[in-house]
Parts: structure tokens; C-alpha cells; sequence
């Protein structure tokens, strides 16, 4: 059995959560492949005999350019299941995973979703201040991803072409205020305001490339003639993954100078 792990993540939390369900699943004789989520990337999931789909909450919902990637993906009307995210309010996230992929998805076999650290390097506690613990994972998330492992494995054995139909009870619910309040507060324009214009410290940048060419996922960094970094706004999602990643600290907002970053989550990007 050959299992796609399909996650979007910025600062890492979500991508650790991927790799240790991709871990449960090895542990179940799995073969897993971990795939990250990036504007314009191109996956044959024909390969595949299930899908797992994750992201982080944004504002309760899940981000838009993950949402216009699933609609746009041809899944193959393979079996999947959706996980997520967040602070603690993963509002209509899950559901949003779900209803992108009616289109070309299977049978949903189920979702989870786990608590981390929040995205926004500007929420985080000031440099001067002791380092935080940046773990973003607790021990119950990283037990139920075990049990989750187990579970979506044992339906998924159980499937039958021909007599299994969805069960209501393995698709996220949603919440009708949510969606609507979605429509007017979430759109990846209004990040700007969180998490600001993108500048660069030129005396800290040692012209790595890594923003670009590892870190961002949504194609809103390029290289310029001086090889440093340039944004593209329009194109940015709010992901503050160049803020927080960046190994020289070089990349800084008005909002997020003069925090820490989230430093630990490199291994998982």
C-alpha cells in the first residue's frame, strides 16, 4: 500500500504533524511519501492508494491557495482523509479540505486535527526574552496521530468498490457563520495587516537563496540583480514562512522585528 501525505505549511507545525502520521502509517507497513504543497506544483496521484490532505487554520478557515490547489488536482478518486492545524480554533479548515477535493476525491475516511504554535511570529515573545518552547506538538496529538493511523487503515481495508458508500460520520462538519464570515475576513490581502510588508536587513543577508527557492511555497519571493531577496505582495499568503525561517534573521516586518522566530521548525521545510 502506498499512502500521499499532501500538507501546506509555513512555519513548520503542520509539516511536523505530517511527518509523524507519516511515521504511525510506516509503522502499519505503509509506504509514504511526504509532499509539500507549493503554487503550481504538479503530482501524479495515480501512484497512490490513498490521500491524506493537511494544512493550517488561517483565520478558522484553510488557505485559499491550498483550496484552488485541490480543486484544481486530479486526485484519481482515490480514498483520502484531511487533517489540520491551528491555535486551538480550527473552525470550517477541515471541511474546506474536504469540499476542495469533491470534484476528482474519493470516499473521505476521516479527519483529526492537532494544536500548535500559532504562525504569527508577531504574537511570539520578544528577543530579549528567554527562548520559548517551540515543540507545537503535545503529546496527545502526537498519541492520536497513532490511533488515527489505525483507524484510517483499518476502513480503508474495509472498502469495497462496489457496496461501501461515504459515511456522514467520517466528513468534517462545518459552520454556516464561519463560511460567511470567511467571505469578508480572510483573504490573503488582509494577512498584509498581521503580518506586514516584507523587508530585508541587506547587512544580515548572506544571499542564500533559501527563501526562495525552499521556504515559500506560493512563488512571492524571487532573487533580484544584486541576488537578494524581492516580494511579490499579491502573491504572498501570509504564511510567515520567510520571516521565521530565515537562517541570518535577515527578512523583517514592522510587526515581527523584534520577535523571536520559530526557528526549530527548519528540519521540517
Amino acid at each position: 500500500m502506498k499512502a500521499a501525505l499532501l500538507y501546506f505549511t509555513g512555519t513548520g507545525v503542520t509539516a511536523k504533524y505530517a511527518s509523524e502520521l507519516g511515521k504511525q502509517f510506516e509503522n502499519l507497513h505503509v509506504s509514504v511519501d511526504l509532499l509539500r504543497i507549493k503554487r503550481g506544483k504538479k503530482i501524479d496521484f495515480s501512484i497512490y492508494d490513498i490521500i491524506g490532505i493537511g494544512a493550517p487554520a488561517y483565520s478558522i478557515r484553510a488557505p485559499r491557495m491550498v483550496t484552488r490547489f485541490l480543486r484544481k488536482a486530479k486526485l484519481e478518486k482515490k480514498p483520502l482523509f484531511v487533517f489540520c492545524t491551528s491555535g486551538g480554533m480550527p473552525g470550517n479548515t477541515l471541511w474546506n479540505l474536504f469540499k476542495a477535493t469533491k470534484r476528482t476525491g474519493g470516499i473521505c475516511l476521516g479527519y483529526t486535527s492537532a494544536i500548535g504554535s500559532t504562525n504569527l511570529r508577531s504574537w511570539m515573545p520578544p528577543k530579549n526574552e528567554l527562548k520559548s518552547n517551540l515543540s507545537g506538538l503535545n503529546n496527545y496529538d502526537l498519541s492520536n496521530a497513532q490511533k488515527f493511523a489505525k483507524t484510517i487503515i483499518t476502513r480503508f481495508e474495509n472498502l469495497s468498490s462496489n457496496l461501501m458508500q461515504q459515511n456522514k460520520n467520517w466528513i468534517p462538519s462545518y459552520s454556516i457563520g464561519i463560511v460567511f464570515w470567511s467571505l469578508f475576513f480572510t483573504w490573503s490581502w488582509q494577512m498584509l495587516f498581521t503580518v506586514g510588508i516584507k523587508r530585508v536587513d541587506k547587512s544580515k543577508c548572506n544571499h542564500c537563496r533559501l527563501c526562495a527557492s525552499k521556504i515559500c511555497s506560493s512563488g512571492a519571493i524571487s532573487m533580484n540583480k544584486n541576488n537578494t531577496p524581492s516580494f511579490n505582495e499579491l502573491l504572498c499568503v501570509g504564511c510567515n514562512g520567510c520571516v521565521n525561517l530565515c537562517p541570518q534573521d535577515a527578512i523583517w516586518t514592522f510587526q515581527t522585528r523584534n520577535h523571536q522566530q520559530y526557528d526549530l521548525y527548519e528540519t521540517y521545510l
